[in-house]
């Protein structure tokens, strides 16, 4: 099964069984290799977000936002085994430009929770560099990583949830994980492309239906300042932009994208005092980015801008749209072999860009 999807019935997780023979039986016998020397471009940056303890037994809504370190510590391993260089996204962007090389291979790690602050003894002991990728209000406590909350409220337990959003009510049943998993996704959906004026609202509705902290303690999951001035200090972690409250860019005016992300970056540059030249776009997939988006992400001045699919990267890759392999929940160093061969790129393509000119919406939509 792939990053963060959920079979519900037999039929998938019989399908699952006899993919993972074949995975195993193509990287054993190596074929994976061949593949990559043919579609496998010159580098990939690999796409992870959340540290997971080993006995962590919750229930999640996106398990494919989790990655264990002892998988981390894998993927760095297998990386290097296969001809990867583990380098920063300056050094892979110098590999791009140059056009020769070994392949390379970019660790990064999207919002800037509070558990990325354990990578730091094992990127020392390994010796291997990476990116986090900061949303400056995740940081400061003013913006919530709402789906965090959300799947709070749902481990909870409790029949059902019900979601007040922009005057319309919403009601679904959580009697069981595949219902839970339901609502949590149909929620997501919906407040994914709300306002955040009224995402704040329906989180406060929650927070007080619910009796729980959801917004008070969101800066309780993120890295702290101090944290983020001692990572970057380790010469081994950069940190990068991910606008201020991770909008969908898609949904909002011209104005407002350019103010969050360039807000964003002058938020972070002020705390760490240094220059912060790459960014990921928020949700990063076909749906949220497109050429206006790159577009505003070039205006920035940003060396880079990477996406949340695609592949590995090649020399013909848009700097400023720039492919990413996902990697979490269930995934293993197989999957990783396999994303590497750019085999599933055809199906996915990367958006163009345009002129800087162009509009991300038609409608501006409330200042929040």
């Amino acid at each position: 099964m792939e990053t963060g999807q959920i079979s519900k019935t037999n039929g998938p997780v019989s399908t699952g069984i006899k993919m993972g023979r074949w995975r195993h039986l193509i990287t054993a016998l190596g074929l994976d290799r061949g593949l990559r020397c043919w579609l496998g471009g010159c580098g990939a940056i690999v796409m992870l977000h959340r540290i997971k303890a080993d006995h962590d037994t919750d229930w999640h809504g996106d398990p494919g936002l989790f990655t264990p370190l002892h998988q981390i510590a894998a993927i760095i391993e297998t990386l290097r085994a296969e001809g990867y260089d583990l380098v920063n996204m300056d050094v892979a962007l110098q590999r791009l430009a140059m056009r020769r090389g070994p392949r390379f291979a970019v660790l990064t790690f999207d919002d800037g929770y509070r558990d990325n602050y354990e990578l730091l003894p094992l990127l020392q002991r390994l010796q291997a560099p990476a990116t986090i990728y900061v949303t400056s209000g995740f940081i400061d406590g003013i913006m919530p990583d709402w789906w965090s909350a959300l799947e709070r409220i749902l481990r909870q337990g409790g029949t059902e949830l019900r979601l007040s959003l922009a005057g319309q009510r919403y009601c679904w049943p959580t009697v069981d994980p595949a219902a839970r998993m339901h609502a949590y996704r149909q929620a997501c959906g919906l407040l994914r492309v709300a306002t955040p004026a009224a995402r704040l609202d329906a989180l406060r509705a929650l927070e007080q239906d619910h009796a729980l902290p959801i917004l008070s303690d969101s800066g309780q999951r993120m890295l702290s300042w101090a944290m983020l001035r001692e990572l970057q200090a380790s010469g081994l972690i950069e940190v990068g932009a991910h606008t201020v409250s991770h909008p969908d860019l898609s949904t909002l005016s011209v104005i407002e994208a350019q103010t969050e992300i360039r807000q964003g970056r002058e938020r972070l540059e002020a705390e760490l005092r240094s220059p912060v030249r790459h960014f990921a776009y928020p949700y990063g997939d076909a749906q949220s980015v497109s050429g206006p988006a790159i577009a505003l992400a070039r205006a920035a001045g940003f060396a880079s801008a990477v996406l949340s699919y695609g592949g590995p990267v090649s020399t013909r890759h848009d700097v400023l749209a720039l492919p990413r392999i996902p990697f979490g929940g269930a995934d293993t160093v197989q999957h990783l072999r396999l994303r590497l061969t750019g085999l599933r790129r055809a199906r996915n393509p990367l958006p163009a860009s345009v002129d800087p000119g162009a509009r991300i919406a038609s409608d501006p939509l409330p200042t929040p």
